[in-house]
């Protein structure tokens, strides 16, 4: 039953059994039923559902969360576009991450054996320097048995 309240409609629910009773006896009326036959469409009647309460919508979520429910609904399906674009953008990222630690590992090593090929350059020039000195070259002359002086003058560089 309708009623108005300042332009505003309000609707009054009615108990289940009240709508029932009035739907049986609407239906015996036009259907010329007896008492038997009412008895069966109440038989029928406790057979179907009540309507079911609405829940909360988390509740609806977290539910279909734990019983793996939510896999498969239209709502979720976009999700999985996401997710999946995520997963690559996390394994390329990942992927990434160890190439450069490779790069880096190898860098590494190659400047160790740089500062090593550096101190053996210095340590051949330095060695070479010994052999080349003027003293070096006197001291295998007079191994050799070989009597050289040094000249007592400058010598003159012409240009």
């Amino acid at each position: 039953m309708a009623e108005y309240d300042e332009g505003e409609y309000f609707v009054d629910s009615q108990d289940e059994t009240e709508g029932r009773e009035r739907y049986t006896e609407i239906r015996r009326v036009h259907t010329g039923a007896t008492d038997e036959v009412e008895e069966e469409f109440l038989e029928e009647e406790e057979h179907v559902p009540a309507p079911r309460r609405e829940r909360p919508r988390w509740l609806v979520w977290l539910k279909g969360i734990f019983t793996g429910d939510i896999l498969v609904r239209k709502e979720v399906e976009r999700v999985y576009t996401l997710m999946t674009i995520l997963g690559v953008i996390f394994f390329a990222s990942i992927a990434t991450i160890f190439a450069m630690l490779n790069q880096d590992m190898r860098c590494n090593k190659l400047k160790k054996e740089v500062v090593l090929l550096k101190e053996r350059a210095i340590r051949t020039s330095e060695a070479c320097f010994h052999q080349t000195s003027h003293s070096a070259i006197l001291q295998r002359l007079k191994e050799r048995g070989i009597e050289i002086e040094d000249p007592n003058t400058q010598p003159i560089v012409l240009k």
